[in-house]
Protein backbone atom coordinates (compact mmCIF):
# COMPACT_ATOMS: atom_id res chain seq x y z
CA UNK A 1 0.00 0.00 0.00
CA UNK A 2 1.78 3.44 -1.15
CA UNK A 3 0.87 6.00 1.90
CA UNK A 4 3.65 8.49 0.62
CA UNK A 5 0.65 11.02 -0.66
CA UNK A 6 -0.67 10.54 2.93
CA UNK A 7 2.78 11.11 4.25
CA UNK A 8 3.17 14.46 2.50
CA UNK A 9 0.12 15.57 3.08
CA UNK A 10 0.97 15.10 7.00
CA UNK A 11 4.09 16.63 6.84
CA UNK A 12 2.32 20.42 5.07
CA UNK A 13 0.18 19.99 8.08
CA UNK A 14 2.92 19.72 10.69
CA UNK A 15 4.90 22.47 9.07
CA UNK A 16 1.60 24.59 8.97
CA UNK A 17 0.71 23.53 12.74
CA UNK A 18 4.82 24.59 13.09
CA UNK A 19 4.56 28.04 11.36
CA UNK A 20 1.54 28.64 13.21
CA UNK A 21 2.79 28.02 16.42
CA UNK A 22 5.97 30.19 15.49
CA UNK A 23 3.67 32.90 14.37
CA UNK A 24 1.45 33.02 17.68
CA UNK A 25 4.87 32.99 19.85
CA UNK A 26 6.23 35.96 17.94
CA UNK A 27 3.17 38.33 18.84
CA UNK A 28 3.55 41.34 21.31
CA UNK A 29 2.36 40.20 24.65
CA UNK A 30 -0.43 42.88 25.58
CA UNK A 31 -1.35 43.56 21.86
CA UNK A 32 -5.04 44.64 21.64
CA UNK A 33 -7.50 43.98 18.69
CA UNK A 34 -10.37 46.04 17.91
CA UNK A 35 -13.50 44.76 17.41
CA UNK A 36 -13.65 44.60 13.35
CA UNK A 37 -10.39 43.44 13.83
CA UNK A 38 -11.69 40.51 15.94
CA UNK A 39 -14.48 39.76 13.90
CA UNK A 40 -12.11 39.99 11.15
CA UNK A 41 -10.27 37.20 12.66
CA UNK A 42 -13.30 35.76 14.05
CA UNK A 43 -14.10 34.68 10.48
CA UNK A 44 -11.39 33.58 9.56
CA UNK A 45 -11.09 31.40 11.88
CA UNK A 46 -14.10 29.89 11.06
CA UNK A 47 -13.22 29.41 7.57
CA UNK A 48 -9.88 27.83 8.49
CA UNK A 49 -11.57 25.67 10.93
CA UNK A 50 -14.28 24.22 7.89
CA UNK A 51 -11.55 23.77 5.95
CA UNK A 52 -9.32 21.42 8.35
CA UNK A 53 -12.54 19.70 9.09
CA UNK A 54 -13.50 19.28 5.26
CA UNK A 55 -9.95 17.96 4.98
CA UNK A 56 -9.47 15.53 7.78
CA UNK A 57 -12.67 14.11 6.80
CA UNK A 58 -11.77 13.57 3.34
CA UNK A 59 -8.46 11.93 4.37
CA UNK A 60 -10.53 9.56 6.79
CA UNK A 61 -12.40 8.59 3.83
CA UNK A 62 -9.46 7.66 2.11
CA UNK A 63 -7.81 5.62 4.96
CA UNK A 64 -11.25 3.67 5.66
CA UNK A 65 -11.16 3.30 1.53
CA UNK A 66 -7.39 1.47 1.88
CA UNK A 67 -6.57 -2.51 2.50
CA UNK A 68 -5.37 -3.04 5.94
Amino acid sequence: MDTSKIDQALARLDKALARAESAAQALPNGRSVDAAEYDGLRDRHDQLKQSVASSLRKLDEILTGMPQ
